[in-house]
């Protein structure tokens, strides 16, 4: 029975180019959302917090690297 559940699994599990697709996607949306709170810090708080310049950045990367894994 299990080897039918793994079967069951491995079906479900998307092309490979579509969790590419995915992927970029996701690090897309998630740089848009950085860049957009950088900017509304900019204007809000009239001071850039050029510390979060960097993890802006890196964070997409380590996202979609992450989200790509769900189905590894």
């Amino acid at each position: 029975m299990d080897t039918h559940s793994t079967k069951e699994r491995a079906q479900k599990r998307p092309s490979d180019r579509t969790l590419n697709v995915l992927s970029v996607l996701v690090g897309l949306v998630t740089l848009a959302l950085g860049i957009a709170w950088l900017i509304y810090k900019r204007y809000v708080d009239l001071d850039l917090p050029y510390f979060a310049i960097p993890l802006v950045l890196t964070i997409p990367v380590i996202v979609a690297a992450a989200f790509r894994s769900l189905w590894d």
